[in-house]
């Protein structure tokens, strides 16, 4: 007969292997809690409104959890959200074709995350300190572009923003009252797919974990971590870009202001699915887990009638109550 000491520690041990454990058991609980306290929890235009939500800081927090993973982290993202909204929105006014004119503004993403790569790398500078630096260095980019001002598009809206944004009329059509179904889902699941896959299964997702793991170790075995580092730096940057544009394809306008203190949610989002600020541990699936469960937490809290700032405080205390969990749980390995 084993002792309940031997049996939590081999139950620890087991729950080790899983970092999304902690996100998917809070996932559950809360879903559970709201299930009984709000109303209209279970109502299509309820689910559909924190799925849509969700979707957009979802791929950046999917490029955001690659890069945690890699050992770095990216405090721009928010901000590079601004730059790239802008500069689709002003090329477009522009009269550059909607296409073209994506096809730019992921290029000055890509280019941004490229370039907090570049600094980080080459002035062995902290990413957290690099980083901060150039948030406020592309929040005043986009400040300059922009005027100070929104940016609207005016014309009638193309084929592309439906593409990227639309709404999923024939799903949100069979739900009674209307549901709130975007394809910024699709596109958000397709993306996590892709990537989960990537560091699952192929040799730079390996160099990735080695990189965050023990970079010191993993370039004596030959993985060229500043080539790694860059690309999940660009790869975050190209992300970002990609859920502004499809963002925008859906309000059409944008302020100064617009991604503010989402680089503080993408992180709490990892932390809370598993991926651990030291690097090499963690997945996309539970980094996915941690930003549906941030948004279900909002969206509960408003059915209850909550104020936004008690969402902040739970999304806090589950913040630190995840982590502690992680690091304990990690301490078993």
């Amino acid at each position: 007969m084993q002792s309940p000491t031997v049996t939590l520690t081999r139950f620890r041990h087991r729950l080790a292997d899983f970092p999304e454990a902690v996100a998917l058991v809070s996932f559950l609980i809360v879903a559970l809690v709201f299930c009984f306290a709000a109303e209209h929890f279970l109502t299509p235009i309820a689910i559909s409104n924190i799925l849509s939500f969700a979707s957009i800081l979802g791929i950046i927090v999917v490029g955001v959890a690659m890069l945690m993973i890699a050992g770095e982290f990216d405090l721009s993202i928010g901000s590079t959200f601004a730059v790239t909204s802008f500069a689709f929105a002003l090329t477009m006014n522009a009269g550059v074709p909607p296409l073209p004119a994506m096809l730019l503004a992921l290029l000055i993403s890509a280019v941004l995350g490229a370039l907090n790569g570049a600094i980080v790398i080459w002035s062995g500078i902290p990413s957290f300190i690099a980083t901060l630096g150039t948030m406020l260095a592309y929040r005043g980019i986009a400040r300059a572009i922009g005027g100070g001002d929104f940016a609207k598009y005016v014309e009638s809206e193309p084929l592309l923003f439906d593409v990227l944004n639309g709404p999923v009329s024939f799903l949100n059509r069979l739900c009674q009252p209307a549901g709130n179904f975007r394809v910024s889902i699709l596109w958000f699941v397709l993306i996590a797919v892709v990537i989960a896959l990537v560091l699952m299964r192929t040799r730079f997702g390996n160099w990735v974990f080695a990189t965050g793991g023990n970079p010191g170790a993993a370039l004596a075995q030959g993985v060229p971590v500043k080539q790694v580092k860059l690309t999940t730096f660009t790869l975050t940057g190209l992300l970002t870009g990609l859920a502004s544009v499809m963002q925008f394809a859906h309000r059409t306008s944008v302020d100064p202001l617009r991604g503010e203190g989402w680089e503080l949610s993408a992180v709490a989002a990892c932390v809370i699915g598993g991926v651990q600020l030291a690097g090499g541990v963690g997945t996309i699936f539970g980094a996915t887990v941690g930003i549906l469960l941030l948004q279900m937490l909002e969206q509960g809290l408003v059915l209850m009638g909550v104020s936004v700032q008690i969402f902040r405080a739970v999304a806090g205390l589950i913040l630190m109550l995840s982590a502690i969990l992680n690091t304990y749980l990690g301490q078993a390995e």
